[in-house]
């Protein structure tokens, strides 16, 4: 007769041994999938390898073309670069230096924000030649149409029918109460700065808030500039996210673009070159361009100069 303990024993090794199938089947398996993912890790190391390897080669193909080309693009311009005194800095300080690596005679300037000061704009109506009891807002658009005319037409090409004889220069009266400041113009020769003919960029936007406003200054300088007929960019770094400006100058229906280029990335290489080489193509007779990587760009860089 069979005991019950021998079913027992019976019933505990048909369990094990089928414990012992499944984790030997298991063991089989994972070892499978892990050779397979071990090999999917090494094919795809090698693809980022061989992309990092082909994004460093295109990078040396830029930085070599850009060397002999951007030099020979603006020789002979004049340039003037506006920006504000909060915005990033980056911005205006690269457009500078490229179109001086281009060949352009660039003068940089940066309004502060005095011009938007509450308290007291009583002095910037003076020198707008526009009443005292002006709203604050008000006098900073005509602030900044002034500004873009006088610097469009020059010292001896502009003039404010509401200034009484003798009113000095606009330039020389912003510079004078420090509503603009220049490393390269002083109130003793600005009015040789300015005139028909002259490349603009216009550089705002940034992390901290604006030093003026965005929206009643410094958007309106553009409109301004290419109303004017100057050849304008409107830049800004890629790094602006809070305080956008080139998206504003993008989305305005309004605006012409045939003389108009927008930068996105002013503080990278490519950035750089795609203000240099959009100027020279526009000098040229061809259309400006949205370039960069953020919404509404319409490549990294000019095509063609």
């Amino acid at each position: 007769m069979i005991s019950f303990r021998y079913h027992l024993v019976t019933i505990v090794a048909v369990f094990l041994a089928l414990a012992l199938g499944v984790l030997a089947g298991t063991t089989v398996i994972k070892s499978g999938l892990v050779t397979t993912l071990k090999n999917n890790t090494r094919n795809l190391e090698a693809q980022v390898h061989d992309a990092q390897t082909l994004i460093s080669q295109l990078d040396e193909v830029r930085d070599a073309t850009s060397q002999w080309l951007i030099p020979t693009l603006l020789v002979g311009q004049k340039a003037i670069v506006v920006t504000d005194d909060k915005s990033d800095p980056a911005g205006a300080r690269n457009a500078a230096d490229v179109l001086t690596q281009a060949g352009a005679n660039v003068d940089s300037m940066t309004v502060t924000s005095l011009l938007r000061s509450p308290s007291d704009s009583g002095p910037l109506a003076d020198t707008l030649c526009v009443s005292r009891d002006t709203p604050q807002p008000t006098l900073v658009g005509i602030a900044s149409t002034q500004l873009a005319d006088r610097l469009s037409r020059g010292a001896a090409g502009f003039s404010r029918p509401t200034c009484p004889p003798g009113t000095p220069d606009l330039l020389v009266s912003l510079l004078q109460q420090g509503f603009v400041t220049s490393p390269d113009v002083n109130p003793g020769d600005a009015d040789k700065v300015g005139g028909p003919g002259q490349l603009v960029v216009v550089s705002a936007g940034g992390q901290g808030t604006p030093g003026v406003p965005i929206t009643t200054f410094m958007e309106p300088l553009v409109n301004q500039f290419v109303q004017d007929g100057n050849l304008t960019a409107a830049v800004e770094t890629k790094g602006t996210q809070l305080h956008p400006f080139v998206p504003l100058i993008r989305s305005d229906p309004n605006l012409p673009r045939e003389h108009l280029v927008t930068v996105d990335d002013m503080e990278q290489k490519e950035g750089r070159l795609a203000l240099a080489l959009g100027f020279a193509r526009m000098i040229r007779g061809g259309s400006g361009g949205d370039y960069g990587s953020k919404p509404g760009a319409d490549a990294f860089v000019p095509l063609s100069p």
